[in-house]
C-alpha cells in the first residue's frame, strides 16, 4: 500500500517537472560527455535550480525502484514486513546522502576555489537524474517482458556502475582543473569512496 502511494507521489512530481526535464536533459547529457559542461550549468543558475528540482524529484523513484528490483536488500531486513523494509531503504537511502553531505564539510581542503568545489560536489545531482531514469526505463520495459527480478536488477548494477564510473571521471577532472591530481585523488577517496564503500559494506555484512 505503501509502495503504491510513494509511486503515485513520484509520478506526479515527475509530470510536474516534465516541462523542466526536457529543457535540461542535453545541458545533462553533454555534462556526461565534457567536464566543463558541468561548470556551465553550475554557473547558470535557471539550470542549476532546474537540476536540483529534477534530482530532490528523482528520490523517491530512485528508491522505490532499488527496492522492487531489491538493489538493496541486506538480510537483516528480510524479517520485516514490506511497509517496514521500504522505510528503512529509505532511512538508509537518507543516511547514505547526510554521509555524504557530512564528508564534503569535513574534507575541504581551503585551498581549493569554491565554486570549483561547489561543481564537483554537486555534479552528482546531475547525473543522478539519468540514472534514475534508466533504471526506471529497464525495470519498466524488462519487466514487461517477462524478464527475472535477477536479471533485471544485474542489468541495473551494470548501468549504475557504468554512469557512477564516468562521473568519477568527470568528478577528477572538476577538481583537476584547479588541484593537482593528488589533491584530486584524496577528494575523490574522501567524498565517493567512502561513503559508497559504506554503503556497500553494509549490505554484504548485515
Amino acid at each position: 500500500m505503501l509502495f503504491d502511494i510513494l509511486a503515485l507521489v513520484s509520478l506526479l512530481f515527475v509530470i510536474v517537472l516534465l516541462k523542466r526535464l526536457v529543457g535540461i536533459f542535453p545541458s545533462l547529457t553533454s555534462c556526461m560527455a565534457r567536464w566543463k559542461e558541468n561548470v556551465n550549468l553550475q554557473h547558470s543558475l535557471k539550470t542549476r535550480t532546474d537540476r536540483d528540482l529534477l534530482a530532490a524529484s528523482m528520490c523517491i523513484p530512485f528508491v522505490l525502484t532499488a527496492f522492487r528490483f531489491r538493489m538493496y536488500c541486506p538480510d537483516f531486513m528480510l524479517g520485516f514486513g514490506e511497509d517496514a523494509r521500504l522505510g528503512l531503504t529509505f532511512g538508509i537511502f537518507a543516511a547514505y546522502i547526510a554521509l555524504r553531505v557530512a564528508c564534503r564539510y569535513i574534507f575541504r581542503f581551503h585551498k581549493t576555489p569554491t565554486a570549483i568545489f561547489e561543481t564537483a560536489t554537486e555534479s552528482v545531482r546531475t547525473y543522478f537524474i539519468p540514472l534514475t531514469l534508466l533504471m526506471m526505463a529497464i525495470g519498466g520495459i524488462l519487466s514487461l517482458t517477462d524478464v527475472p527480478i535477477s536479471h533485471i536488477r544485474t542489468a541495473m548494477f551494470w548501468v549504475s556502475g557504468a554512469i557512477y564510473i564516468v562521473f568519477l571521471i568527470r568528478k577528477t577532472q572538476i577538481f583537476h582543473s584547479s588541484c593537482s591530481f593528488f589533491v584530486s585523488f584524496l577528494y575523490l577517496c574522501a567524498l565517493e569512496i567512502l561513503p559508497t564503500g559504506v554503503l556497500i559494506a553494509s549490505a554484504v555484512i548485515f
